[in-house]
């Protein structure tokens, strides 16, 4: 008979000077905690790591550790709680003080996580000495504890969009692996956050959140994601090897899931993840907000937008393959970043007031009193006269003025760009057919994230193409990477107006016109803001003496930055839109 495989789990030893934070009984850590400042969650942040951090090396009884820990946890979910709010508006390039607080808030993850890891070991090694309640309770509520400040460490570096460190993948994987060992894993217990909850579900949340290509989401939505995860988990099914499932984890590796096809052999530790049951419901779900034209989906106390359940759905229901090869290029590119820059630049560095011409812009009328805005009978004749010959001039005397310095300081200088327009400089990671992989370095713009509009062009020569960040992903030394998908080379800046009854009513906003393609099925489509606009819109565009009438059609796409609908000309009549507005399906919902 085979030996079971030993369990790795990495801890300090207890072999440290006695603790000396605050007296170690219940009240004395419960008067500790009442002290905090909790006004200043930075301060209290760096407080409870270094008391973890020293507890985790004091010498103390297994049960007296875990009620200490208890006793700590609301401080420690609050203080967590806080610099995850602190942290989740912030660009990918933050501040040093902002990286700071993600350094301690990760730290007290990892220290939690190590301070339950030990009551698991001590416990379990010597149960006898665990009194006040049964030995199996305290280990599953530690291996609880411990799952999730492990999960939390993964949940940070997803919303940073963070490499996760493969010894935190290995800790979670031993733990639960060490759960199932003990039978444990199906055992309800009071969750850390509240609630019940299982080692299974626990250890679950993260794993599937790693599916869902987090990379391609905004930060506030992989809250949402995580949240409406946590509702969801329970119905996935953990198998063996032998069972069929989606994706397929190893628990003596240091990974996270991959899909079952792409593992070459599956050992006796390798977990199958079937995601079936609970994709079931979510489905259901999502079509009957579709024909109820609601715009999100209510999973227990969580309301998640369609655009991200259809991420999940589509995520955990199928593998996800590349549509075409990537080839590796490293080539200088001039990029442009966000709605209105990239709007001016198409626009040949218009602004949009220069593109909409105004009444109060166009020519004044002549005036007989106003010598200046008097009409000329022809052309004014100094208008053909040539340069000033200044090698023969009287000015070019000694002592008049240096022809050559002169000319020197008259050199003409390129015209500053307005505030947020600027070209910055990017390299090509690889290229594809459908887009490139950006390599923006360690200063990447704050304006990067997914679903921004970006315009791309190799030099001044080369026409702008209009793309969007489709994912992005961050490393600790050798800065930003982002996913650009192409949508069209040929775009077009326009001004528009909403147009009820036939007038406009409201001020000119920025649009850009995509040329047809096979995906629009040959018609043009139309890039709209985030919000404001919706099929059935009648738009009056404008772009100086041009002017158009449409009507929005189909949506055909909607992210962070933009949406994306069918242009169909000229004003339709309400029953010629309806099926536009009701026709919601096949969108392409991309954060």
């Amino acid at each position: 008979m085979s030996k079971p495989v030993p369990i790795e789990l990495r801890i300090p030893p207890q072999d440290g000077a006695p603790f000396t934070r605050f007296a170690t009984t219940l009240a004395g850590a419960a008067g500790w905690c009442d002290a905090l400042p909790m006004a200043d969650p930075p301060g209290v942040a760096q407080r409870l790591r270094d008391t973890l951090l020293e507890l985790n090396r004091a010498p103390l009884d297994p049960e007296l550790r875990y009620e200490l820990l208890e006793t700590l946890r609301p401080s420690l979910t609050q203080t967590l709680t806080l610099l995850d709010r602190m942290l989740i508006n912030q660009p990918l390039a933050m501040p040093p003080r902002m990286q700071a607080l993600a350094a301690v808030s990760d730290q007290i993850g990892g220290l939690a996580c190590t301070a339950y890891s030990i009551c698991v070991m001590h416990a379990a090694r010597e149960p006898a000495r665990i009194t006040r309640r049964a030995p199996a309770r305290l280990v599953c509520e530690a291996l609880e504890r411990s799952l999730h400040y492990a999960a939390h460490k993964v949940l940070l570096a997803l919303n940073l969009q963070l490499p996760i460190e493969s010894r935190t993948w290995s800790t979670l994987h031993q733990l639960y692996l060490l759960g199932e060992r003990y039978r444990l894993t199906d055992l309800a217990v009071p969750a850390a956050t509240g609630g019940e909850s299982t080692l299974r579900n626990t250890w679950l949340l993260p794993l599937l959140l790693a599916c869902c290509h987090t990379g391609q989401l905004l930060r506030s939505d992989i809250n949402v994601l995580h949240a409406a995860l946590r509702h969801s988990a329970p119905r996935c099914t953990v198998q063996r090897a032998s069972e069929p499932g989606l994706f397929a984890v190893d628990l003596g590796g240091a990974s996270p899931p991959v899909y079952r096809a792409s593992m070459a052999t599956l050992g006796k530790q390798v977990r199958v993840l079937d995601t079936t049951g609970m994709l079931e419901p979510l489905t259901q779900a999502s079509v009957t907000a579709r024909k109820a034209n609601r715009s999100g989906v209510l999973l227990g106390d969580t309301r998640i937008p369609l655009p991200v359940l259809e991420h999940l759905l589509d995520c955990l229901g199928s593998e996800r393959e590349r549509g075409s090869r990537r080839v590796s290029v490293r080539e200088p590119l001039q990029a442009v970043l966000g709605f209105s820059a990239t709007h001016f630049h198409l626009a040949g560095e218009r602004t949009l007031d220069e593109l909409v011409q105004k009444p109060g812009a166009r020519k004044a009328k002549p005036n007989t009193e106003n010598p200046f805005l008097a009409e000329r009978k022809s052309d004014d004749p100094w208008s053909a006269a040539p340069d000033t010959d200044r090698n023969h001039s009287s000015l070019n005397r000694d002592g008049s003025i240096n022809v050559l310095a002169r000319a020197r300081t008259e050199k003409t200088t390129a015209p500053e760009l307005p505030a947020g327009f600027s070209v910055l400089q990017v390299t090509t990671v690889d290229a594809s057919p459908g887009g490139y992989c950006l390599d923006w370095g360690a200063t990447a713009p704050a304006a990067v994230r997914n679903g921004e509009l970006v315009c791309l062009r190799r030099d001044q020569k080369d026409p702008w193409l209009l793309g969007v960040v489709r994912w992005t992903h961050r490393q600790h030394t050798s800065g930003t990477t982002t996913g650009i998908e192409v949508l069209a080379s040929r775009a077009e800046s326009w001004a528009c107006q909403t147009l009820r009854d036939g007038a406009s009513q409201a001020s000119s906003l920025r649009i850009i016109i995509l040329p047809p393609n096979r995906l629009s099925q040959g018609r043009e489509t139309i890039i709209t803001p985030r919000s404001g606009f919706a099929p059935g819109n009648h738009l009056l565009l404008q772009r100086g003496q041009e002017q158009r009438t449409i009507t929005l059609g189909k949506q055909m796409a909607i992210s962070a930055g933009m949406n994306q609908f069918e242009v169909r000309e000229g004003l339709l009549a309400v029953e010629d839109t309806a099926t536009a507005v009701k026709q919601l399906n096949d969108i392409d919902y991309a954060p």
